[in-house]
């Protein structure tokens, strides 16, 4: 078995998923050999073309040549990505396995194959031919089928793999923001959203925590900005990248997760770390999201820059601990029957053994 993607560094949602995917190869006695892309050190650079980049690639390709030539792999599972360099990366990995008659699973993170598409008949046809490569493909839930029309794909959720255990209570008065401070990731809409409830509750109880890389100067430069005109930098606590002991902290002790992202992600981590904590989540509408986040039963749902609805959806949790019950619960059932490491290799050791057939 190969695998072709990358580990942390940088840590996002799909490195970490793929240490997640080698644990799983390894408790089901399934020998892997990781082909690393190595192209990113640093969430700053993702997406970023360097002349480094360009000869990382040269060294990728060498290197599933080297790895089905002297290993033979009976299967490889490639994480492919839509961002338009990397999906004709991913598309020259796949010819280059086409030679070798490798078995191909594709594992999509991301949506996006339609736009390209549309970017006319050349990439029209290199998405064509690098889905029509594949044996299996494996996606992360249903809003994903969508950008793959035609074509036979297995949802299967992430999964945060073992949760530690916590034993501090909740705070009832506390909202967490997690994530990278990139573009689009929303930390100025939390610091905004913040202010919105402060201003309107006047409570001095009431506590918000911003954690996340510093990735992007001028998101962090916009997110100060924000914390000066709000008036909330006494109240904001801004605390950066957290470990992972700390991460699980933060998630147990709040009262629910504020996930502001306005991309289109496919399933955020963060959601599930959240809901493996029993921690309701607040987010906006987009992407993946709401296959994960169902309205009203492990957390709410609010169109994408309606930030008073969003403050609304938090009041409502802070300030009444039924519901607030009610949703932990619904998000810890959420979590033991869709995202746990058990399903998740369950379902990846019936794919694997299709794909041996």
């Amino acid at each position: 078995m190969a695998v072709v993607s990358q580990v942390p560094p940088p840590v996002h949602g799909q490195t970490v998923m793929t240490l997640r995917f080698l644990d799983v190869l390894e408790r089901l006695g399934r020998p892997s050999r990781l082909v690393d892309r190595r192209f990113s050190a640093t969430v700053a650079e993702v997406g970023v073309p360097s002349l480094r980049k360009v000869v990382a690639v040269v060294g990728l390709l060498t290197r599933v040549v080297w790895t089905s030539v002297r290993f033979r792999p009976e299967a490889v599972v490639v994480f492919v990505t839509t961002r338009g360099g990397s999906f004709l990366v991913d598309w020259a990995v796949s010819e280059l396995l086409r030679l070798f008659r490798s078995s191909l699973v594709l594992y999509v993170h991301s949506v996006g194959f339609e736009d390209l598409r549309r970017r006319g008949r050349l990439w029209a046809w290199c998405v064509d031919r690098l889905l029509g490569s594949s044996d299996r493909i494996v996606t992360l839930g249903p809003s994903l089928l969508a950008d793959l029309p035609g074509r036979a794909a297995l949802c299967l959720a992430n999964t945060p793999g073992p949760v530690p255990s916590v034993t501090t209570d909740a705070d009832p008065c506390s909202v967490l923001f997690l994530s990278n401070l990139i573009p689009g990731k929303g930390a100025e809409d939390f610091v905004r959203i913040a202010g919105l409830l402060l201003r309107r509750t006047g409570t001095e109880r009431w506590r918000f925590t911003l954690a996340g890389s510093p990735a992007d100067a001028d998101v962090v430069a916009a997110v100060e900005r924000e914390l000066v005109d709000a008036d909330v930098a006494a109240r904001v606590a801004v605390v950066g990248a957290l470990g992972a002991p700390e991460k699980w902290q933060a998630l147990a002790v709040s009262t629910c997760l504020a996930f502001t992202s306005s991309l289109e992600e496919a399933q955020p981590l963060t959601i599930v770390e959240a809901f493996a904590s029993g921690t309701p989540v607040v987010a906006y509408r987009t992407g993946g999201v709401p296959d994960l986040i169902e309205h009203g039963v492990n957390g709410f749902l609010v169109d994408v820059g309606d930030e008073d609805a969003f403050a609304d959806a938090l009041e409502s949790l802070i300030r009444d601990p039924a519901l607030r019950g009610r949703l932990s619960a619904g998000a810890s059932r959420t979590f033991s029957a869709r995202l746990s490491e058990l399903a998740y290799t369950d379902a990846w050791r019936h794919v694997l053994d299709e794909s041996a057939r």
